[in-house]
């Protein structure tokens, strides 16, 4: 037989993985979902909903992490039909963008996802077909894109409640969805809208824990107020944050409760979201479902009470459970939370309002003691406004009591800062200053009874341990080794600077000491050593996933202000601190998912354990974890597979992780 002449057989997927042919071209063909039949749709659906985790189709994962995914899975299937010479895909182009636009018809969110995607985008709304979008800064706009057909959003938002277990029908037409990444996304679904349409409300989380910089550097206020709040912070204070919906008052709540000072233990409550993040180790996030369990959230408050948290930061007060978040203020713990309000008096009337409900919590039909008791133990009343997009602090308030004798009583307010617009730009008026730990009033006002009470055992802890440097200390430091670097005295300039940086870190002090390590080369170049190091050390341990030794190299080096100064990793050491707390929070969630899911197996619920950990990826998670994690997972397994749910082949993946394990083990 003679050897053909004909060139060899085409290798579609070396070509595939490239992105194909379509890649070479300027233009690249662009599938439109709207054209592909049933059959496409479904086969992408599979193949993602296998080999994709969970996490990756919530409609606000990153895309910077869930679009190679996709990318990989869409290309190697399509390759796997095209060398078997069937099936719905083999015929598809490969290129990124028309891969990308068929996940969003056939999983994503159609003509949202792209704004979905965007960053900048902070809410979203689908009305109907419509779509409208909010950027950081500005007011909604209507953007020109929409769906074909206002059922497919509706249907997108029905198969996601039910992926989260949230009833959502005709009896029950509205509720939250307590989506990942921290974000809200509210559903209202016929009859309480027209046939076949829905509203669908989603609102981008925080991607990381806030604290008051974070707040400050977005516009909320200016320097003076934020040291008003650090001051307030420090004492304890219980605070109330009031405004309309969207105005920053759960990231206002995420701010100061990150603000607390030491080690504190915190409890948050929150109704079928996760949007507060907490940066403090000792956290216990508590999630209730109001919609299945009205009294839910008063029973999570109550039960606070036998807890004996630091600071307890309820969600979102909006009815009964006032009076148990009240009861909780009263036994002396601090009180964290928000409450829908046009004003700050306003907001104190409307709690007490909730408070008295019937069937709240000790104060029901006592609305009079239920008002005396909260101007008497929340000191502090914020309200929150927002403008074009711009989220601000209008007002602050320090309750003083109540006031009026036979009458009805009404809160004793003294105004701490309130806004003030000035052609269009916004400016803070203040009645005091922070100075210390202390309140210095400009005018005849007086601190409030409550509040000096907690200002002076503020001072009476700071004579136990050194306090907080006032603004003027830091300016003195800086004013001091200025002089030290004018007369060409490096070392006396860094030792000044130093010692202020002990009592309160404070970013001019790393410029001014900057400035003082200019003057000896030789220093300079070992001090940046010692940083370089440092954050190699630091890089390596969160490769490892050690983030105890990745927090302690971190902060060896925050104890130093020179190395501060002398060299700056890529992002600044503030994006390896957020790096360290989203990998130790990470690891904290992982544990308490497989403390749920080895509960779930033991009460034979196998199929609830591997949905608890499936969120969780061995290589995000410390090795020990990780294997725990996994043995866990594969036990449920084996239990879903003698129960005839799943085939043997199920349980590969996770067997060769585990191997793979042990020889990591042997080998170390």
């Amino acid at each position: 037989m003679q050897p053909s002449n004909s060139p060899p057989p085409p290798r579609p997927l070396a070509v595939i993985e490239d992105g194909g042919l379509a890649a070479l071209v300027t233009e690249p063909v662009v599938v439109s979902g709207r054209s592909h039949d049933a059959a496409i749709l479904q086969a992408v659906r599979e193949a993602l909903r296998d080999q994709i985790g969970a996490e990756l189709l919530d409609p606000v994962a990153p895309a910077s992490t869930r679009d190679p995914e996709v990318l990989r899975v869409l290309r190697a299937e399509i390759g796997t039909q095209v060398e078997r010479g069937y099936g719905p895909l083999r015929e598809l182009p490969t290129d990124e963008r028309s891969l990308l636009n068929l996940f969003q018809d056939a999983l994503g969110w159609g003509p949202a996802q792209p704004y979905l995607d965007d960053e900048r985008v902070q809410e979203l709304k689908i009305i109907g077909d419509r779509i409208m979008v909010q950027e950081e800064g500005n007011d909604f706009t209507l953007v020109p894109e929409r769906f074909p057909d206002a059922r497919q959003a509706l249907d997108r938002a029905l198969l996601l409640a039910a992926r989260l277990n949230v009833p959502l029908d005709r009896t029950r037409p509205q509720d939250t969805l307590p989506l990942a990444h921290g974000t809200r996304m509210h559903v209202t679904i016929p009859p309480c809208t027209p046939e076949e349409t829905g509203l669908i409300c989603i609102r981008r989380g925080r991607r990381y824990a806030w604290g008051l910089d974070d707040v400050l550097s977005r516009g909320a206020c200016d320097q003076a107020v934020g040291d008003l709040l650090r001051l307030l912070v420090r004492a304890g204070c219980s605070f109330l944050i009031a405004g309309e919906t969207g105005c920053g008052k759960t990231a206002m709540l995420e701010a100061i409760v990150n603000a607390w000072p030491g080690e504190p233990h915190v409890i948050t409550i929150e109704d079928n979201t996760l949007e507060i993040n907490v940066r403090h180790a000792v956290w216990t996030r508590e999630l209730v479902q109001t919609a299945l369990e009205p009294e839910a959230f008063g029973r999570a408050a109550r039960e606070v009470l036998r807890q004996t948290p630091s600071v307890v930061a309820p969600g979102e007060t909006r009815a009964a459970e006032a009076g148990a978040i009240l009861a909780v203020a009263v036994s002396g713990h601090a009180v964290v939370t928000t409450i829908h309000a046009r004003t700050a008096m306003r907001a104190v009337q409307r709690f007490a309002d909730c408070a008295a409900m019937p069937g709240a919590y000790i104060y029901s039909g006592r609305r009079e003691n239920a008002l005396e008791d909260a101007c008497d133990n929340f000191q502090v009343v914020m309200h929150l406004e927002k403008i074009a997009g711009r989220r601000y602090i209008d007002e602050i308030l320090l309750l003083d009591g109540v006031t009026g004798n036979d009458e009805r009583p009404r809160p004793r307010a003294i105004r701490l800062a309130w806004v003030e617009q000035q052609d269009g730009v916004l400016r803070w008026a203040t009645a005091a200053t922070a100075e210390g730990n202390q309140l210095h009033w400009k005018g005849n006002e007086r601190t409030p009874e409550g509040l000096v009470r907690r200002l002076r055992l503020l001072g009476m802890q700071a004579a136990v341990r050194a306090a907080p440097s006032s603004r003027a200390v830091i300016e003195e430091s800086i004013s001091r080794a200025a002089t030290a670097v004018r007369a060409g005295d490096a070392a006396q300039a860094l030792a000044i600077l130093r010692r202020a940086w002990r009592e309160r870190p404070d970013a001019r002090l790393v410029l001014a000491a900057q400035r003082a390590i200019e003057l000896d080369a030789a220093q300079a170049a070992a001090l940046t050593t010692v940083a370089r190091k440092l954050t190699s050390t630091i890089q390596a341990a969160l490769r490892a996933r050690d983030w105890a030794a990745a927090q302690a190299a971190h902060d060896e080096a925050q104890s130093d202000l020179a190395l501060l100064a002398a060299y700056a990793p890529p992002g600044g050491w503030e994006a390896l601190a957020q790096a360290i707390a989203a990998g130790a929070a990470r690891e904290r969630r992982a544990e308490g998912a497989l403390s749920q899911a080895r509960l779930a197996l033991a009460q034979g619920r196998a199929r609830d354990a591997v949905e608890l950990l499936a969120p969780y990826q061995p290589d995000e998670l410390p090795p020990e974890l990780a294997r725990r994690t996994l043995t866990t997972r594969r036990d449920a397994l084996i239990a879903l597979r003698d129960a005839g749910e799943l085939g043997s082949d199920a349980l590969t993946p996770v067997e060769a992780a585990l191997s793979a394990f042990g020889r990591m083990k042997d080998e170390g």
